[in-house]
């Protein structure tokens, strides 16, 4: 750990935490817990570097948008003695604007650019300041929408790190070697391309096949991404290794190792093929430990497509390199590792879905990519052993749970690569945003939706957006309000709760009282609460504001109350308080919401009972039936929490509306009625209310029609009645002697008709 005398107090405390997180991720752990290593303190191992130039981006560049990169084909040299890199970059690109005159690569600024030329033409290229990027290509005429030209680029020049480590001559375990890690602004330090500029939000859309070849020393062996073409001998005691990447592949995750590395292969049968999975190791580092730990990738790669969807990369390969940075970085088709944990390989490889084959389409949303693939650690951990193993699910994300919570998962500062990679927000808060939109949505609905969403994303960017756009599409659901208060808000929920246990009518009863009293700054929390009652029944309340008050049926007097037990919501705290009592709501009824009545027993009463004692009187009901106001006298039984109202006329068949007023109050007059009935001929809608106070409550019940016009007994009137008596009447069956006569005749006939047609 640095002296602090000697160095930035920020940067120092980068620098101490990378290291410590180091030391605490050497062993690894097997319970489901986090590898240090696997988050982004690998990827800030060394402090972020940025540069002398510290600006914004380019006032005079084109817009990203207006051009498309189609391809690039990139061969350079390395020369370790003197950390030297040469060679060229040929890119086809296609203007997606009327009149383009110039192209803005980047490339940094002591690289000499020896020739430019653009479909051949010799074209002027500017000159970037000192420790800047910005190279401006005047296009030899204007292009048009749907054109497409050639850069041609030659470059030498001495290579400089910057970022995590953008390219690093160095050694590992004693060998030396090249190393790359881009991400997120630097792949120009060591090659020439379009990309975004530092500080700027970028645009990761724009992603392009390529061609790479890489000279280097004949003892080196190179790792970089898609396929090997082939290795060339060349003079001088050089190697050239040859990759081609047929997949679209945004600039930052292109990369390469190269050092004397022991390889080995192998083969994954997907069910329709097989495909190579490489590795490539520092030979100190050779054991079969670390093999085998490597070699768990395989048995991640179905496990992830059962959840996911296929390997995105399926006809190319999946390959580990050892690099020389902490941690680890998900280069397509080809992940870094400076570790063997089983976390930072599952991590990794779930990159290769969230990350590479869908990529934030700017650094502001870079959860999508850091987020998805910890939950993916999570997901491996539920999913490893086969079926869905929700206690390892469980201990997985809490252990990921972020060391604060002040923070938004959305980072709005990308101008510090530490905010952007930061461990709390990006990668835990985010995993946890998975986690609770699962829970939101429900398994179904949330795994489908992934597949909905890299069906429409892959090869591609997206927003945060985009991602709860295809979320709530397959779940039916508009989820703005979930991204809005998880997402682009600080904070998380802390909850208090206070419950009693009562038995009304003999029916047991949870009342149950919840409050968030999170800081004042955090939103209210809209999410559904697991009760568990007697440690086994659960129970789910939706709570959508800071108090609220649920009364739940329980099978049994409750002895104890747990909420949340397992987890699924980010909390800073749940702690059990005195209950705090709410508003009366509506628990039963006769007749029973939505019944249908024999109409020829008719009820004599109708009965209204609640949750608490309330202080009510006649004016505070109504029923209304087919012949409109119904008059009924009032009664209330004060122990039992019953209101009964008795008509005082005859109840015809049809249907019956009872409504109660949220004016009528609990015993001591404070809290009014919590009355909304969510279906009002479903019993399953009581207890009523929302948990708050005020609401009416409105419900239905029918009367079938005692008419002997009913033929059917279907409680109604109507032609299906008519076509059963004439069926009857035409076979001469006793059931259509409609007048009791003791013969089916003319006269039943018209007896029927009569009625049928005043509808009795």
């Amino acid at each position: 750990i640095p002296d602090p005398a000697e160095c930035d107090k920020a940067v120092c405390g980068r620098q101490a935490a990378a290291l410590l997180s180091a030391a605490r991720g050497a062993a690894g752990r097997a319970d489901g817990s986090p590898d240090a290593d696997s988050h982004p303190e690998g990827k800030s191992r060394r402090p972020g570097i940025i540069d002398e130039y510290n600006g914004g981006g380019f006032t005079t560049r084109e817009a990203m948008s207006a051009t498309d990169v189609l391809h690039q084909n990139l061969d350079i040299e390395i020369v370790y003695s003197t950390q030297n890199i040469s060679g060229s970059n040929t890119m086809t690109v296609k203007s997606l604007v009327n009149g383009l005159t110039q192209f803005t690569i980047r490339l940094r600024s002591q690289y000499n650019v020896s020739v430019c030329r653009v479909d051949g033409v010799n074209a002027s290229i500017s000159t970037p300041g000192s420790g800047s990027y910005g190279r401006t290509i005047t296009l030899p005429r204007a292009y048009n929408a749907g054109e497409v030209f050639e850069v041609y680029i030659v470059y030498s020049g001495q290579a400089v790190s910057r970022g995590f480590g953008s390219i690093e001559f160095t050694t590992l375990n004693g060998q030396p070697g090249v190393f790359t890690l881009s991400e997120p602004y630097f792949a120009a330090t060591w090659w020439p391309t379009k990309d975004g500029d530092f500080g700027q939000p970028g645009d990761n859309s724009d992603k392009f096949t390529m061609q790479f070849a890489l000279t280097a020393p004949s003892t080196y062996v190179t790792a970089s991404n898609g396929l090997l073409q082939g290795v060339d001998t060349l003079s001088g005691n050089r190697k050239r290794y040859r990759w081609a990447s047929n997949y679209p592949i945004a600039p930052y995750l292109v990369s390469f190792g190269s050092t004397p590395y022991n390889t080995w292969t192998k083969m994954w049968n997907h069910g329709s093929g097989s495909m190579p999975v490489e590795f490539y190791i520092s030979p100190s580092s050779d054991t079969s430990a670390n093999r085998l730990a490597w070699e768990k990738c395989v048995s991640m790669l179905p496990v992830f497509g059962s959840i996911y969807g296929p390997y995105p990369f399926i006809n190319e390969k999946y390959g580990i390199y050892h690099f020389v940075f902490g941690g680890g970085m998900e280069h397509q088709t080809i992940t870094g590792q400076g570790g063997f944990g089983e976390s930072l390989t599952a991590h990794e490889l779930a990159h290769q879905w969230w990350g590479d084959n869908v990529t934030c389409k700017t650094w502001n949303h870079i959860w999508l990519n850091e987020g998805s693939a910890t939950y993916g650690e999570c997901l491996w951990e539920e999913r490893k052993a086969g079926g869905s193993n929700l206690t390892a699910l469980r201990n997985a994300i809490n252990a990921r749970k972020p060391s604060a919570v002040s923070g938004t998962v959305y980072r709005p500062d990308v101008t510090d690569l530490n905010a952007i990679f930061s461990s709390t927000y990006s990668y835990n808060k985010g995993a946890w945003v998975h986690h609770m939109l699962r829970r939101v949505v429900g398994d179904t609905a949330y795994f489908a939706g992934l597949l909905n969403y890299r069906a429409k994303r892959e090869g591609g960017a997206a927003t945060t957006e985009d991602f709860f756009a295809d979320m709530g599409e397959v779940a039916g659901q508009d989820l703005t309000y979930f991204m809005n208060q998880w997402v682009y808000a600080p904070g998380a929920v802390q909850y208090q709760y206070g419950w009693q246990t009562v038995n009304i009518n003999g029916q047991n009863y949870l009342r149950l009282y919840i409050n968030q009293n999170q800081s004042a700054s955090y939103p209210a929390y809209i999410m559904p609460i697991d009760v568990r009652v007697n440690g086994s029944a659960t129970h789910v309340v939706q709570n959508t504001v800071r108090t609220q008050h649920f009364v739940v049926p329980i099978a049994s007097a409750a002895s104890s109350v747990a909420i949340d037990p397992d987890n699924w919501i980010l909390e800073t705290g749940k702690s059990a308080v005195a209950y705090v009592a709410g508003p009366p709501k509506i628990v039963q009824t006769t007749p029973v919401l939505g019944s249908v009545i024999d109409g020829a027993t008719p009820p004599s009463a109708i009965t209204v009972t609640f949750s608490e004692g309330v202080s009510t009187n006649a004016s505070h009901y109504s029923i209304s039936g087919p012949s409109g106001s119904v008059p009924f006298t009032f009664s209330y039984n004060a122990p039992n929490f019953t209101v009964t109202l008795t008509p005082t006329v005859s109840l015809d068949g049809g249907d019956y509306t009872v409504t109660v007023s949220d004016v009528l109050t609990n015993t001591a007059g404070t809290r009014r009625l919590d009355g909304e009935i969510a279906n009002p001929t479903s019993a399953a809608s009581l207890p009523s209310g929302d948990g708050l106070a005020n609401g009416n409550a409105v419900w239905m019940f029918s009367l079938t029609s005692p008419c002997p016009a009913d033929f059917d007994g279907s409680g109604f009137v109507d032609i299906e009645d008519f076509t059963a008596f004439v069926v009857a009447f035409e076979e001469g069956d006793e059931s259509a002697d409609y007048d009791g006569s003791g013969f089916v005749d003319l006269e039943d006939f018209t007896a029927f008709v009569t009625d049928f047609e005043a509808g009795c």
